[in-house]
């Protein structure tokens, strides 16, 4: 009989069982090649941890002064009733100012110096005075009006020579009718020993009172007539009639005085509150230091403006110091002890044909800038009056018999 054959893997046994193991480790590998590793990297935020500082404290002393405490009652609020205005409409007012020819009370008899301009909120205007130029809303000019305005370089008076006052009265009438209405102004001419106002009172710049500026001025120096500015000796009774006049008294009566005489001519005479600071210890009148523009000044401080401005051609008085000092002594009693208030003095210096040309912007350099600068004010010279002069009056100036 013959051999039982046994199968392939019993001969083969443990050949078979290593296979088998072979096979089932190739199988894993090959599952675990085929996945794909991630790998994920969670970030944690960072968080700022504050820490405590400990700092040192101080300890807390006891006053040293006692310190009172008082227990306030406390206040019950008190009822008030409350007052509503209605808006009304106002009327514009039409105020005319009557025509001024003497106020028995004088000055001060009609006080309209405090101003309206500022009270009402309008601007200062400002003013050109012969090249000065300032602002103010309570004005006063003072120009000289003698013989240096109206002769001529060969020493005579003729129609030619007094275009220069011509042409100083026709800029003073352009700069009041410049002004605005609700400012103040007046206005005084001079020569040596006279002063003549136009108004015993500061006047709103109305066009009535322009007006009355402009009429009031006309008369003086005119072309055609050889007779300079002043009271002169050819009217009969006038001289008497215009040495008795007393300004500050109100004893300005323009109407009594000889009708062939201008209107304009009366003189202005200070009280005692200003003629006590032109007396020297024995009692005696400084004439030197009270004459030409030092005398209408008076009258301009008397009407308490913002500015004065003076044109003039030279200076009359010894010495500049004195008038400083006696102005400043005058303004202290018209206006008080506070400086700001005091008036500024502007002062332009004309220089004639004939004269040095220097000597304008010496007078105003020597004699007047002490005075200027201690009232806050501004100077200038004008060398040759025709350069203010307009197309119109050198033309007609030009045809005028005469010499400049």
């Amino acid at each position: 009989m013959g051999k039982n054959k046994k199968p392939f893997f019993a001969k083969h046994a443990k050949s078979s069982a290593m296979l088998v193991s072979l096979i089932i480790h190739g199988i894993i590998v090959l599952v675990a090649v085929s996945f794909v590793a991630f790998t994920v990297i969670n970030k944690q935020e960072k968080v700022f941890e504050a820490k405590e500082v400990k700092h040192p404290r101080m300890k807390l002393k006891k006053l040293q002064v006692p310190v009172k405490i008082e227990k306030r009652k406390k206040q019950t609020a008190k009822l008030r009733k409350r007052v509503v205005a209605k808006n009304t409409r106002q009327n514009t007012m039409d105020i005319q100012m009557p025509e001024i020819t003497g106020i028995p009370a004088g000055l001060g008899a009609m006080d309209v110096s405090s101003g309206i301009g500022g009270d009402i909120g309008f601007s200062m205007p400002e003013i050109n005075f012969f090249g000065v130029k300032k602002k103010s809303e309570k004005v006063v000019f003072v120009v000289l009006a003698g013989p240096a305005s109206t002769a001529g370089a060969d020493g005579r008076y003729t129609p030619k020579s007094r275009m220069c006052f011509s042409t100083i009265r026709a800029r003073l009438d352009d700069m009041v009718m410049k002004l605005p209405e609700y400012a103040l102004f007046n206005a005084s001419f001079f020569m040596y020993d006279i002063a003549t106002p136009f108004s015993t009172n500061m006047l709103l710049a109305t066009p009535e009172n322009k007006q009355k500026l402009v009429d009031w001025a006309a008369p003086v120096n005119p072309l055609e007539l050889e007779e300079t500015y002043g009271p002169g000796t050819v009217y009969e009774g006038f001289p008497e009639r215009y040495s008795k006049l007393d300004w500050y008294n109100g004893d300005v009566m323009t109407n009594d005085i000889p009708p062939v005489f201008p209107k304009w001519v009366y003189n202005y005479n200070p009280g005692p509150q200003i003629m006590k600071y032109f007396k020297t210890g024995d009692n005696e009148l400084l004439d030197m230091e009270f004459v030409h523009w030092n005398r209408a000044i008076c009258f301009a401080f008397e009407q308490k403006p913002d500015a004065i401005f003076i044109l003039t051609t030279n200076y009359i008085g010894e010495d500049p110091g004195v008038l400083v000092q006696v102005f400043m002594n005058i303004c202290k009693d018209l206006y008080g002890p506070d400086r700001s208030k005091y008036p500024t003095i502007n002062v332009v210096v004309l220089s004639r044909v004939g004269v040095e040309e220097d000597t304008a912007a010496n007078v105003l350099a020597n004699q007047y800038m002490s005075i200027i600068n201690a009232f806050r004010g501004k100077g200038d010279v004008v060398k040759d009056i025709r350069d203010l002069m307009t197309p119109e009056e050198k033309a007609a100036m030009d045809k005028l018999p005469g010499t400049f």
